[in-house]
């Protein structure tokens, strides 16, 4: 091309060696310039272009790269080595024989500097900490420079002696050591709103009921031999007569299933329910019961639970006035067998529905018969059950059986309860001799013991289902606290684990934001960080203060400290009450605040004053309670038309950064309230997110740990 130019400028010089061509040799000449001009803007515009593209490449790729690597550090090694992968992957290979490598202002590999195509340049040194002795300051650097010079050829440009190009970008990440975090975490009703079974999963004061929190009944018993509860029938002696006690929870059967895959609107099932002060009886130190769900609606059977009437039950069905129905009445069985002869009159211990009451009392009925045949109805109980448990105060028990039944010893019979209304809940079955008491007022003596729950005393003789170790009540191998690998084979699979069966897996939010929150905690080093926790519901509680390099020392501060409080804190969240999500941010400020070391030693506040500090607050609903009288009275930190609540949770985001404290926020569902948590977070220099299922919880909490942890600063 620069040989075509100089011939057209030759050419010229002749013809205007002639008056005659003089005039058309200016005009080639400027042609030919012309043309010159052109070439050199287009050559611009594309050389240009490419040095852009090259540019935005090796940007992207120091970003990468940084960010990665910051991972790693404190071990600087580690960083680079990581740093030196993102760019391979990113196309600058530090094994390309063009490419020079400088590490901390070391030549390592690469031709030099004049002769090499790409220039990688790492640099952590520069970031150590020089407070520590010489010996001690490799690897202890939180940030980690990458530089990247790349020549671009050009084309066009090499026309006016522009032989090359060089893009160049560089980045700087941290990894921000010495955090103190706290979680604070709903805990609200609304958090087990979902739930089949609720209440189930959880530990009381961090301490698992027998065989653990993964095994919501007890077994007593091997995984390969019957529990306790399957042993042989006995009763409990007093006053001359004999009593049989039954867990309704240790069923022999159901007749409906509660798998999700095969609900259907209306169709209704038993399930089991346990919570921690619902007056229930149990084989342990919480009661259990059973359940007609799902819930109904606030109208009369127009809602997903319905009633079951007794002209359907008879027949098998329940509630054919609904859309698709009948459906099958469910119905729980309970294999017995007297070990003596003897009259036998039946008591159950059982409560309605309180929220959902109908004006002709069906749901105050249980209809119940003997081996598959419909005998009668019992009606008239109390009134007490709600979407989080049942009332202590509102069971009752009822006799079902005006006439005795004469049984001789070692027949198998069978007891067959179905539930009116929705939400109706049985807790016991008392089988008796005694013949004494009606109309709701069972005889005096062991029915009346351990606050109307009746005597701690089981007949055992439970058979089928409750007998069975893979049934989900025990949720895997019922002996054994420990992993899948010791749990029983199965039909579902060898080594199932049972709490993925939907009566568990359906204890939702609460129990997948629970693992979820405790894997988080899993990612910190406790070498470093200090991590606490707060719940809130109706009110707020510190669950555990900063755990525990302020508190211990890193000599003692170990992942085993972490478990043993922080972690064993969320075993034990449950949830119950409303939202006061205020609450959560003023306890999760004291928590993260300052005292002197003897306070934090003898339990107060761990906070460092050097250390950065990081609030991650949780919701699934909307704030409706407030902490206290007064957060609301700031005109200058309140939600635009909101509740005195929202108030509250804006004046706390404000007192949290005026105490340098960044909240990120999580929404969970579709009924919390966005953009207050949104607010929260802009408010402190936090990020916000939503999960619009738990399973996405992880992932949230990830990038958090990224987005906290780990920064460009440059």
């Amino acid at each position: 091309m620069r040989e075509a130019v100089e011939h057209l400028v030759e050419a010229a010089r002749r013809a205007m060696g002639s008056p005659g061509h003089r005039q058309r040799g200016q005009a080639l000449i400027i042609f030919v310039f012309a043309i010159f001009g052109l070439l050199v803007v287009a050559g611009l515009g594309v050389d240009l272009g490419l040095f852009y593209i090259e540019r935005v490449r090796i940007t992207r790729a120091v970003d990468a790269a940084a960010l990665a690597a910051a991972a790693e550090l404190p071990l600087e090694e580690a960083a680079q080595q990581r740093a030196l992968e993102f760019l391979v992957e990113n196309g600058y290979d530090a094994t390309d024989p063009t490419t020079r490598v400088v590490i901390n202002g070391q030549h390592i590999s690469g031709p030099s500097e004049e002769a090499a195509a790409t220039i990688i340049e790492l640099d952590t040194a520069s970031f150590r900490d020089l407070d520590l002795p010489p010996e001690h300051q490799l690897n202890s650097a939180y940030r980690i420079q990458v530089l990247v010079r790349q020549d671009v050829p050009v084309i066009f440009l090499r026309f006016i002696n522009f032989i090359g190009l060089q893009a160049a970008a560089s980045a700087t990440a941290e990894n921000i050591n010495n955090l103190d975090i706290v979680i604070v975490f709903d805990r609200s009703g609304s958090m087990e709103f979902d739930t089949l079974c609720y209440g189930c999963w959880r530990q009381i004061n961090g301490v698992p009921y027998p065989g653990g929190n993964l095994y919501p009944l007890p077994w007593n018993g091997p995984a390969d031999g019957p529990p306790e509860h399957c042993g042989p029938t006995q009763y409990y002696a007093y006053g001359g007569y004999r009593y049989y006690f039954i867990e309704a929870e240790e069923y022999s059967r159901l007749s409906n299933p509660y798998d999700r895959f095969l609900y259907q609107p209306y169709y209704t099932y038993w399930v089991m329910q346990r919570e921690p002060n619902d007056g229930a009886s149990g084989r342990d130190s919480r009661g259990a019961y059973l359940l007609h769900m799902p819930f109904p609606d606030y109208e009369e059977a127009t809602g997903y639970g319905v009633t079951c009437r007794e002209e359907d039950v008879v027949n098998g069905w329940c509630n054919s006035n609904v859309t698709g129905g009948p459906f099958p009445a469910p119905r729980a069985d309970y294999d017995f067998t007297p070990p003596e002869d003897g009259n036998y009159y039946i008591w159950v211990r059982g409560q309605a529905a309180n929220s959902w009451s109908r004006h002709d009392g069906l749901d105050r009925r249980l209809f119940w018969g003997i081996d598959g045949a419909f005998l009668g109805t019992e009606g008239g109980f109390r009134r007490g059950t709600g979407y989080n448990g049942a009332s202590s105060s509102r069971w009752q028990w009822r006799r079902l059986n005006g006439t005795p039944f004469f049984w001789n010893a070692g027949e198998t019979h069978t007891l067959n309860l179905w539930a009116g209304g929705s939400n109706f809940a049985v807790d016991r079955i008392v089988i008796t001799t005694n013949p004494y008491g009606s109309d709701g007022s069972p005889p005096s003596g062991p029915i009346n013991w351990n606050s109307g729950r009746g005597a701690a005393h089981w007949a055992n003789g439970r058979t089928d289902w409750a007998c069975n170790p893979c049934d989900a009540r025990f949720a895997g191998h019922p002996g054994q606290t420990g992993y899948r690998e010791y749990e029983p084979n199965c039909s579902s699979g060898p080594n199932p684990d049972r709490r993925y069966d939907d009566v568990w897996d359906d204890e939702q939010p609460i129990r997948t934001a629970i693992e979820a929150a405790k894997r988080f905690v899993g990612m910190l080093d406790p070498r470093y960080d200090q991590i606490g926790y707060v719940r809130y519901s109706s009110n707020s509680t510190i669950a555990s203060e900063l755990q525990c390099l302020r508190r211990l020392g890193p000599e003692y501060c170990t992942s085993q400290v972490i478990t043993d409080t922080v972690v064993a804190a969320l075993d034990a969240t449950y949830a119950s009450g409303a939202t006061n999500i205020a609450g959560g941010m003023e306890d999760g400020i004291a928590v993260l605040s300052t005292g002197t070391s003897a306070e934090c030693q003898a339990g107060g506040h761990c906070g460092r004053p050097g250390a950065a500090h990081v609030m991650i607050v949780m919701t699934d609903g909307r704030a409706n309670q407030r902490p206290n009288s007064y957060c609301d009275d700031d005109p200058a930190r309140q939600w635009p038309g909101g509740s005195a609540a929202q108030d509250c949770v804006i004046y706390y985001a404000h007192e949290a950064r005026e105490n340098s404290i960044v909240v990120y926020t999580i929404t969970l569902g579709g009924s919390a309230d966005f953009e207050l948590m949104e607010a929260v977070a802009d408010i402190t220099g936090g990020v916000h997110r939503n999960a619009d299922r738990p399973e996405k919880l992880n992932e949230i909490f990830e990038e958090l740990y990224e987005r906290i942890f780990l920064r460009l600063v440059d």
